[in-house]
């Protein structure tokens, strides 16, 4: 299987929308950056009253809507382009986004297999516990959240609304079913601080454990509820775009993102007070659930913002395919390497970052964390030889075989 075929929503850059890798560019450094410092900063330099710290865990906080905006505005950028005649089902960009979908919860349950315990546990004659195996996490999120796409695509075919209300309309549902989802988790956080509860009751009750982490359970961290609101706004946009190819590389389109998302985070607070009023006022609320949004929407206001300059700076300079877009362009290997050496995803084995947790300071870790990702950077340079390489080892082996 060739990376051009596993790669996470991988488009050729024709030069007019550099800007799009040039967002997933700094969000997969982001990430990087994030948890390797994350991994490695001693915990003295975590306080709550250190500004500095704060402020890197906050922008932290974007790199997720971030990744999962971009990830939705790509996929229903390639889905919503011209198609053939024929059945839907049938259509290229639709086979390849379900043989994606599917891919990406391959690997994301392959990931959270640690191939070291399960050994030591077959060894020992102990048993071999499942309960992180069964986690849901950032691949298998977004792989629902472009199942969404692929479902709203077949509903605009066959209602003809146009995909981006669909897309977007679908999101606010996610969102408002989110407020609620959230509200329940702050209450059952509160309670058991409170000693009322001596545990947490996940939803769906009595539900499997795999089940109930795609909504709430031990390892949901990235419900698919939490995160596919940003996909499908992404997915709005990205059918947008392509209906206006010629404009999108505009000042103007530049400027009304970077004001949208301006002024979402300025009156979040006052917009989300509003639903919630309109809500009980309607009956669909017994009380305020949608206030529980107010961190999400800040996300999907700081992407707008930044896609509002990424697009103008786009429009005033005329972007090379480089290196740092080719990092852009390959998220998913990148995402792999990493979660199997900072965490030991699969194997069991990876750089041993543990044993330095407690005596690095910022300034170690970052220096750390610079070099992994130049690391990475020289990966990704020799990527299309290391791919052609592997590629022909395959049809070797399958040779001697025949």
């Amino acid at each position: 299987m060739s990376q051009k075929e596993l790669n996470l929503q991988k488009p050729k850059s024709n030069g007019r929308l550099a800007f799009i890798d040039l967002a997933r560019s700094i969000a997969i450094l982001m990430m990087l950056e994030g948890h390797i410092t994350g991994e490695l900063l001693s915990s003295q330099y975590r306080a709550e009253n250190s500004a500095f710290y704060q402020l890197w865990r906050q922008v932290h906080g974007y790199t997720s809507p971030l990744f999962f905006t971009i990830s939705g505005l790509v996929f229903a950028y390639l889905l919503t382009q011209p198609m053939p005649d024929g059945p839907i089902w049938k259509h290229p960009r639709v086979k390849k986004g379900l043989k994606r979908v599917l891919e990406l919860l391959l690997w994301g349950y392959l990931l959270q297999f640690h191939f070291k315990n399960f050994i030591i546990c077959q060894w020992e004659g102990s048993s071999f516990n499942t309960d992180w195996f069964f986690a849901f996490h950032v691949l298998q999120s977004i792989a629902v959240a472009l199942f969404f796409l692929i479902i709203t695509f077949f509903i605009s075919k066959w209602s003809r609304v146009p995909f981006y209300f669909i897309a977007f309309f679908t999101g606010v549902v996610v969102f408002g079913c989110n407020g609620i989802l959230e509200t329940y988790i702050r209450n059952q956080k509160a309670l058991l601080a409170a000693g009322t509860i001596d545990h947490l009751n996940y939803w769906p009750a009595h539900a499997p454990r795999w089940l109930q982490n795609m909504f709430f359970g031990m390892y949901s961290e990235f419900s698919f509820v939490r995160f596919s609101g940003y996909a499908l706004f992404g997915g709005a946009l990205g059918h947008f775009i392509r209906l206006n190819q010629r404009h999108v590389l505009s000042f103007t389109f530049g400027f009304v993102l970077f004001a949208l998302g301006y002024v979402l985070k300025r009156d979040v607070y006052f917009l989300l007070e509003a639903i919630d009023l309109q809500l009980i006022d309607w009956g669909w609320q017994s009380s305020p659930h949608q206030m529980a949004n107010k961190d999400s929407l800040i996300g999907l206001s700081m992407v707008m913002c930044l896609l509002g300059i990424l697009v103008v700076i786009n429009r005033l300079i005329e972007i090379p395919k480089n290196l740092f877009l080719k990092m852009g362009q390959n998220t998913f290997p990148i995402y792999i390497i990493h979660v199997i050496l900072i965490y030991e995803g699969l194997l069991g084995f990876g750089l041993p970052l543990e044993q330095y947790k407690e005596h690095l300071s910022p300034v170690q870790s970052w220096m750390i964390s610079l070099f992994i990702i130049s690391w990475f950077f020289v990966l990704i340079h020799f990527w299309e030889r290391i791919e052609q390489w592997g590629i022909s080892f395959i049809h070797g082996i399958r040779k001697r075989e025949i």
